[in-house]
């Protein structure tokens, strides 16, 4: 064993010289901490843009009245415009006359952000189309009315 050594060992920490690349000795401790909350905030975006299951309740007003019923999700952030942009989601229902239910329950699976939701109702007597905007966040419910 060498003296150089043996002096770093009888040295206390806070004796001891900074390293041959001029560090001090806590830097190195310091590195995987760093490291650790590096990954815990990459990992925390993509948990963000991951998809999440939320529950949609469609409450659709004279029920009666609906044969069919059809709703589009598109994201605004594709960078198109909500009539050109392709449908995330794409759903549709169709009813005998007379026998739509008041509310509809259907499940989808996105992640967090602004979307358009374009709800599409053909009645035994007209067609109607409903747009509006959805920011999906931490509910897991969301409840849209029809007319």
């Amino acid at each position: 064993m060498s003296s150089t050594q043996q002096d770093d060992l009888d040295q206390a920490p806070e004796e001891r010289p900074a390293a041959p690349d001029g560090r001090p000795p806590w830097a190195r401790r310091l590195a995987p901490v760093i490291l650790v909350a590096g990954a815990l905030f990459a990992g925390s975006v993509l948990f963000k843009s991951m998809p999440e299951e939320r529950e949609v309740e469609l409450k659709l007003d004279d029920a009666a009245t609906i044969v069919r019923l059809d709703v589009t999700w598109t994201d605004p952030s594709s960078g198109q415009r909500a009539t050109e942009a392709a449908p995330v989601i794409d759903s549709s229902w169709r009813f005998a006359e007379g026998t739509a239910p008041r509310t509809v329950l259907t499940k989808v699976s996105l992640p967090d952000g602004l979307y358009h939701v374009e709800i599409a109702v053909d009645r035994k007597r007209g067609h109607d189309v409903t747009s509006r905007t959805v920011t999906l966040g931490d509910s897991s419910r969301i409840t849209l009315f029809v007319r």
